[in-house]
């Protein structure tokens, strides 16, 4: 028996709807939070944050949470069994003074992982509205971490806005098939330019997971140009790319890791969980011995 890899819990969107029984007056002023927990560490893995003095205005026509998670990748079981994600939303619905604020909706949902293999959308119920939530659980999957979208040469073009992707291929989409849904990294407004000095792109979102048998595909699109490079997943270590965008060329760099199922298992083996329950990636200890002397 091999090491084990996990399932992990990819989230594409996080879309504010209508209940059929009460009709919202769009635009929509929105703050508060969206959170997953899974059995890592049971803490808040926050995936939308916005303070009242800084909501985010939801048109109809645009009804999307600007995420800005997770930080790591949603473990929602291993090869054989699969494990609950809790769903923590909390939304407000910012009103002429604080006093007249609505909670829009206000419930920590279960969500059972089923026996997708594919990308899925999901009405979650109680409140004044419902959060549609469109996911995808990845089995035997790595934890890919987006580093850094440097501008190397030339200068952005961003009359139009400047967007990054990142999509997790499957086996059979690096064979030519259709790509999967994308995770979006940055969606800046045009005019705007989300550089810092260095030349780094400042994304959204970084975290994000790959199956181990597929491919990373990362795609920056500015105006009318476009960029992308593939990499291939890795237990481990670090990969870097260059891709041209017009005039311009810029590097990306992904880190790749393992993943713990439990926080526990770390502070024990100070390891993650694929290699600790296998008698091969046995932890090497030191035995100190009494000296003879």
């Amino acid at each position: 028996m091999g090491p084990k890899f996990l399932r992990t819990m990819q989230i594409y969107s996080i879309k504010v709807a209508e209940t059929e029984s009460f009709h919202l007056e769009w635009p929509l002023e929105v703050y508060g939070v969206v959170a997953a927990q899974d059995g890592v560490d049971h803490r808040r893995n926050l995936l939308f944050l916005r303070i009242r003095d800084d909501c985010q205005i939801l048109t109809k026509q645009d009804p999307f949470l600007h995420l800005i998670g997770p930080s790591r990748a949603i473990i929602s079981g291993d090869d054989v069994v699969g494990e609950h994600v809790m769903i923590d939303v909390h939304l407000k619905l910012k009103g002429t003074v604080e006093s007249k604020d609505r909670t829009l909706i206000s419930k920590a949902f279960c969500y059972d992982y089923g026996h997708y293999d594919h990308s899925v959308s999901t009405r979650l119920h109680r409140g004044l509205c419902d959060i549609e939530l469109c996911c995808e659980h990845l089995r035997r999957s790595l934890q890919a971490t987006i580093l850094g979208v440097q501008l190397v040469k030339g200068s952005l073009p961003c009359e139009s806005g400047i967007k990054v992707l990142c999509f997790a291929l499957t086996e059979d989409e690096t064979k030519g098939g259709l790509p999967s849904r994308p995770v979006l990294l940055l969606d800046s407004q045009a005019e705007t330019m989300p550089v810092d000095e260095e030349g780094y792109l400042e994304l959204s979102r970084r975290a994000g997971s790959v199956k181990l048998n597929g491919r990373l595909a990362i795609l920056v699109h500015a105006r009318e140009a476009s960029g992308s490079v593939v990499f291939t997943p890795k237990s481990s270590s670090v990969s870097q790319e260059r891709c041209d965008l017009g005039d311009c060329e810029v590097e990306i760099t992904v880190t790749w890791s393992l993943m713990a199922k439990s926080q526990h298992h770390i502070g024990l083996m100070g390891c993650a969980e694929p290699y600790y329950a296998h008698e091969l990636y046995r932890i090497p200890k030191m035995i100190l011995e009494e000296d003879a002397c």
